[in-house]
């Protein structure tokens, strides 16, 4: 029992034997399209730029958004202060008043001595 080598002449494909098929070749890629045809340094150099638009793209967004919010809390923050200041003059007015009538009544006591 002895294993039968294959010489290094002999093709390793196999043949179908049936005259009406076509032999399979590889895929001829120099019918491609010039368009199509690009070296893996250009592939890269128009990946690497398109990355970079597309990081301006977001950081410009996202600046976008960062002011929006900021002017959106300074405006929170002066409507907060300006409702503490009226708050605190409304104080001021009740407790003038209250002082006031004191006064007032005071005034009032002294006349009638």
């Amino acid at each position: 029992m002895t294993a039968k080598k294959s010489d290094p002449q002999e093709p390793e494909s196999r043949v179908s034997g049936k005259d009406w098929k076509l032999a399979k070749t590889a895929t001829r890629r120099s019918q491609m399209p010039t368009a199509l045809k690009q070296t893996f340094a250009n592939r890269m150099t128009k990946t690497k730029q398109l990355n970079l638009v597309r990081d301006l793209a977001k950081s410009m967004t996202q600046e976008k958004i960062d002011e929006k919010r900021r002017k959106r809390e300074i405006t929170e923050e002066r409507r907060k202060i300006q409702e503490e200041k009226e708050r605190i003059a409304n104080l001021a007015a009740k407790m003038s008043a209250n002082k006031l009538k004191r006064l007032k009544k005071k005034a009032g006591n002294l006349k009638g001595r």
